[in-house]
């Protein structure tokens, strides 16, 4: 009497757990960003966040993968639901999305992007599977409240076999839109690479060398430092701009530290004439001496 009562309280237990093994949780949440919003071409970019459920609870051991524009990486959460990446490598100059997405079986996929910006002159997915506890023993076969309780595992089963036939289905939709997707994005990279080339002659440099290369040789080199010499001024205006960001300065205020790390002042520019005019042998360091800040010689008394 004492087995059936057990088996009889077991019942509702048992058909409670396997109803729920057969029904897929919500998708992760995902919380991403970059530990710095900008970086200089000398550090290595690091991608942080976190994963929880539906329920804001931490996700421990999630596959994380992090897509950029030169690849994708894998790593997993802590038992905090946290995770931390540090590229290996440097990046060229410029602004890059970060695709993250984490997986972890029985749950959905969670998608989340951020982005970085890199300061300087430019010079799988696993298959979700859900498992079902299975009893045996001949002392609970021959017992026919056990005996239900198979009979009813076994429709929960069958329940739960319709129900990954949808999720394969579901994942196979998923994946066929993932190829559309992925060729959509292949047309587009080949249009914009097309785009790009069209504009290449009119890019700030190359417009340049078309200019210096009909100037005389002896002068080129002179003309070229001038142009690396602005180049320079502008990217440290552009520095200047992102550590105001950074520390949270307004727009207004990151406009100012741009104008005043990229401009030049005329004594600047003069000093700078001066030294090339002497560096490619327009003049001796002697008779350039005798020109002033403006340029100019000075007049003594008449």
């Amino acid at each position: 009497m004492k087995t059936k009562v057990l088996i009889a309280l077991m019942l509702p237990l048992l058909l409670i757990t396997s109803n729920a093994l057969a029904i897929p949780m919500g998708s992760l949440v995902i919380s991403v960003r970059s530990e710095k919003s900008s970086i200089s071409v000398e550090e290595q970019p690091v991608i942080e966040g976190s994963v929880t459920d539906q329920a804001s609870k931490p996700m421990s051991d999630v596959l994380v993968n992090i897509s950029t524009a030169v690849g994708t990486v894998e790593t997993k959460t802590n038992a905090s639901g946290k995770f931390r990446y540090e590229f290996s490598n440097s990046f060229p100059p410029g602004q890059y999305i970060v695709n993250v997405k984490a997986q972890k079986d029985g749950y959905g996929v969670g998608l989340k992007s951020t982005t970085f910006f890199v300061k300087g002159i430019p010079t799988l997915q696993t298959q979700n599977q859900l498992q079902l506890k299975t009893v045996s023993g001949d002392q609970i076969k021959n017992n026919p409240i056990a005996s239900k309780i198979l009979k009813n595992m076994e429709i929960t089963q069958k329940r739960q076999a319709e129900q990954e036939k949808k999720l394969k289905q579901i994942e196979e939709n998923k994946k066929f839109l993932d190829q559309q997707r992925a060729l959509a994005d292949k047309e587009l990279q080949n249009d914009l690479g097309i785009w790009f080339t069209s504009l290449d002659p009119f890019t700030p440099r190359n417009a340049y060398t078309s200019f210096v290369s009909q100037i005389n040789q002896t002068l080129q080199g002179l003309f070229w430092e001038q142009f690396n010499f602005t180049n320079q001024k502008t990217n440290e205006g552009l520095t200047a701009m992102f550590q105001v960001l950074d520390n949270g300065g307004s727009e207004q205020e990151a406009r100012k530290a741009f104008i005043q790390k990229a401009s030049s002042s005329r004594a600047e520019i003069t000093k700078v004439n001066n030294d090339l005019n002497v560096k490619y042998g327009f003049t001796d360091k002697k008779t350039q001496d005798q020109f002033n800040m403006a340029g100019k010689l000075p007049r003594h008394g008449r």
